[in-house]
């Protein structure tokens, strides 16, 4: 009789956590980035300053990611939705010729604004330059 109790227990706690995760739109999406869980405990989290402290606080600067990266990421995300990458992999242009190029695939409807434009070039030139 004890375990028929048990086993009862079990499938309502697992009743309760299926439908915990549904109402929270399901299983989480797989992502690279690492998650907030993943990270190590060890980590402290900085001291708020208290009015006995008199040295000042430094903020942080946020960490940004290099240009290049940047610009792998546009080149991927936005050119190869149109046509495949192996036709950028294979050109040498000066700065000005990506440019032009850059302008002319926006002009077909390329989905990047400016500042993308320039991460994009500069990525480019940098990559793909002669």
């Amino acid at each position: 009789m004890r375990l028929n109790k048990v086993v009862w227990v079990l499938i309502v706690m697992l009743v309760v956590a299926a439908g915990m995760v549904s109402a929270c739109g399901g299983a989480a999406p797989i992502s690279t980035e690492p998650s907030e869980d993943s990270k190590p405990a060890a980590t402290p989290e900085p001291a708020e300053p208290t009015e006995s402290s008199t040295e000042p606080v430094e903020e942080e600067e946020p960490t940004m990611a290099p240009a290049s990266a940047d610009g792998e990421i546009l080149l991927q995300e936005r050119c190869a939705t149109c046509h495949s990458l192996g036709r950028v992999e294979q050109t040498q242009k000066s700065r000005e010729e990506w440019e032009r190029t850059v302008a002319r695939m926006v002009g077909k409807g390329a989905e990047v604004n400016e500042d993308e434009q320039a991460v994009m070039i500069e990525y480019l030139v940098e990559v793909y330059g002669p």
